[in-house]
């Protein structure tokens, strides 16, 4: 399959082999073999290493000379330090806009699930033609899925922006791949949704030269049995240690317990051995091997050792294949997850059910077997590599000749009337009609209403601007005070456009924000779409505090961090808005705007974020985010959710939710901005211990 032009290729992973002197997990052999293999057809390809890190994290001068050797190039991105001044400051986000000018000029980019730093690129191409390459979604185990088999309770709201990105970047994928029809199957049930269904292909796999196929050794006595995986509790080595404390029978048989591997949860190895220490058995930790020296040390260990791959879930691991390619490696495995797809038919007999006393069976029962050459026991399966990377081939084949994303939709121009609520803002609606009168794109109309405003001279100057305006066709008219979602259902039924724009009359937007968001509704048929924006106080917004890029439509994280959703200017279908029935009329509770996210979202309409910061909007000392009142603004929210969960019985539930997850108010900026240091002085600790440490 050699192409006639090399495709630019790029792999972008957390993890590749070997970072820093650490381990590299199945992510890092996927990259490096999937690499070989298309560098063999001869693909050109770049591997992206992103890691989390705010300092820079290295490829080990070993495995960079290998990727070098074998002509695959190599990109270190470390991640930009948080800021309280930008909102969202997710890590992932971060580091998926520093990411996005590597990737012009690649025609096809695969990603990997777990903080999927595809998120930025995934929702610019979205939105319109770009330079971006073509998109596919790795599905290893996403951040939720590695916390729940660790047994970990997820961080809030911090776990759930991860999770939130990750399943965002494989919506919008133009493919993704899942290696097992398991992991397939997770993300479905955990509602993850595909523009196509992903396809399962196993994981690539390239022998090296100390993998020559070999007659199988012949093979004595067992005497020691080895953990093979990570000692962490999603591998299973709690498993593994309960197991041998039910075989006292074969204790005297077992000179050596070995445990191969990195030992993810401090303490574990130790814990193990004193778990162990009644048994008499010898336990012994190997944690420094990377993947060719665990290798050898297996093909070495195969006459007399028992690997045992105990992880009651895994997706389809490296560990099982490359295990079961060992001659004469006796192999029992956990029947969780996908790992049987690894074996398939041929290899359930070495499987076993992940609990203890399943696996002290399979232990019993492989200790009996005749210590002979492995001819005379059931055949060991082995993994059909060949047939999977055929697939992978076929897979990177189709995508690279698929067709380009489609032009932008033909069709009349939209139309869209500005929807602008006055109440008090004699001093800044000038601004915003300036900035309107100078909008790129004129094919619009305004309706603004003064909602009963009562400061001196504020209603003389909205019938001065309304005079001025008269020309434009733009309408102008007052009505008594009833609240500012009052105010915007007002302008909307005066409209008869495609799409509603809401703008509050103390803000700016861009110049090109009206042709910006019609071009993007065109482009993604979305129903409401928002933006990024600026901060900034006074008269005029040359000098910005703060920097808010929504991560959009995500109600599990907005339930307790509703700043997720975006800023008040958005532009809807009036039709949807209209369906919706408004905003709902509260008088005094804030969070109208967030509200009508929830209910968009919860009625099935498709609402998002055009990545781009089209507006500068104004806080002001007596504005409604510092006079409203926390509690009803909040009851408003939840509100919107318990309309629905009480259909199902669960009303509550969402008021709960936000009760337990409240957090104290932020502290004052330079509070934050010494924790910021602080957090960056410890990162910079943990870097000199040897460790890694999150951003």
């Amino acid at each position: 399959m050699t192409p006639a032009r090399p495709h630019r290729v790029a792999l972008v992973s957390h993890d590749v082999q070997t970072v820093q002197g650490g381990r590299a997990g199945g992510v890092a052999a996927f990259v490096t073999h999937f690499a070989r293999l298309l560098r063999g057809q001869g693909e050109d390809v770049t591997i992206i290493l992103t890691r989390q890190e705010i300092f820079p994290v290295t490829v080990d001068p070993a495995w960079r000379a290998r990727y070098a050797g074998w002509g695959i190039r190599l990109i270190e991105i470390h991640n930009d330090p948080p800021s309280a001044a930008r909102w969202s400051d997710a890590w992932p986000l971060r580091l998926s806009e520093k990411l996005l000018p590597h990737l012009e000029g690649f025609d096809i980019a695969y990603f990997q699930d777990w903080a999927n730093v595809a998120f930025q690129a995934a929702r610019i191409r979205r939105f319109g033609p770009s330079k971006l390459p073509r998109i596919v979604t790795v599905l290893h185990g996403p951040s939720l899925w590695n916390l729940a088999l660790n047994q970990r309770y997820p961080h809030v709201p911090e776990d759930l922006h991860v999770a939130f990105m990750e399943s965002y970047s494989a919506r919008h994928s133009d493919a993704v791949v899942a290696p097992s029809r398991y992991m397939r199957d997770w993300a479905v049930q955990q509602g993850w949704v595909f523009n196509a269904v992903p396809q399962v292909l196993g994981l690539p796999y390239l022998a090296d030269e100390d993998q020559v196929p070999a007659d199988a050794p012949v093979c004595g006595a067992l005497r020691r049995l080895l953990f093979f995986g990570r000692l962490e509790t999603r591998k299973g080595f709690a498993l593994f240690t309960a197991a041998l404390r039910l075989l006292p029978e074969l204790w005297p048989r077992i000179d050596e317990v070995i445990l191969l591997g990195q030992e993810d949860e401090p303490g574990s190895a130790e814990a193990t051995r004193r778990a162990l220490a009644a048994t008499g058995m010898r336990v012994t930790h190997i944690g420094n091997l990377d993947t060719p020296g665990a290798r050898a040390y297996l093909a070495d260990a195969a006459t007399d050792t028992l690997a045992v791959i105990p992880s009651p879930a895994e997706n389809f691991p490296y560990a099982v294949i490359e295990t079961s390619l060992i001659p004469g490696l006796r192999m029992i495995c956990s029947s969780g997850g996908g790992t049987p797809e690894v074996l398939g038919p041929a290899g359930n007999g070495q499987l076993f059910e992940p609990w203890p006393q399943a696996l002290a069976n399979r232990i019993r029962q492989s200790f009996a077997e005749p210590a002979a050459t492995r001819d005379h026991a059931a055949p060991a399966a082995a993994y059909d590599y060949a047939s999977a990377n055929l697939r992978w081939l076929h897979f990177h084949g189709a995508q690279v000749a698929a067709p380009p994303r489609q032009p932008m939709p033909a069709g009349a121009p939209l139309s869209v009337d500005i929807c602008i609520p006055y109440f008090n803002k004699k001093d800044y609606l000038p601004q915003l009609l300036e900035a309107l009168e100078n909008q790129t794109a004129q094919t619009f109309g305004v309706i603004a209403v003064d909602d009963g405003s009562t400061e001196p001279g504020a209603a003389e100057r909205f019938d001065a601007l309304a005079k001025r305006c008269e020309p434009r066709g733009w309408i102008f008219f007052r009505q008594p005070n009833g609240f500012v979602d009052a105010a915007r259902n007002s302008a909307a039924r005066r409209s008869r456009a495609d799409y509603l724009l809401f703008i509050d009359a103390d803000d700016i937007p861009a110049p090109h924000t009206v042709e910006r968001l019609l071009s993007a509704a065109r482009y993604s048929q979305d129903d409401c779409l928002l933006s990024g924006g600026y901060l900034f106080e006074g008269a005029e917004p040359t000098v910005t505090k703060a920097r808010y890029l929504p991560l959009g439509p995500n109600l599990v994280s907005g339930l307790v961090d509703p700043i997720v959703f975006g800023p008040p200017m958005i532009l809807i279908r009036r039709e949807v808005f209209e369906a919706l029935g408004g905003y709902r009329e509260i008088r005094g509770a804030a969070h109208e705007d967030w509200e009508l996210q929830v209910r968009l979202l919860l009625n099935g309409y498709r609402t998002d974020v055009v990545p781009e910061c089209l507006l500068y909007f104004r806080r002001l000392e007596g504005g409604l985010a510092h006079t409203s009142a926390d509690f009803p603004a909040k009851q408003r929210l939840t509100g919107a959710y318990e309309q629905h969960l009480a259909k199902v019985g669960l009303q509550g539930l969402a008021g709960l939710a936000h009760l337990l997850n409240r957090r104290p108010p932020p502290p004052p900026p330079e509070d934050r901005n010494e924790q910021l240091k602080n957090r960056v002085r410890r990162l910079m600790l943990a870097r000199a211990g040897g460790r890694e440490a999150g951003a």
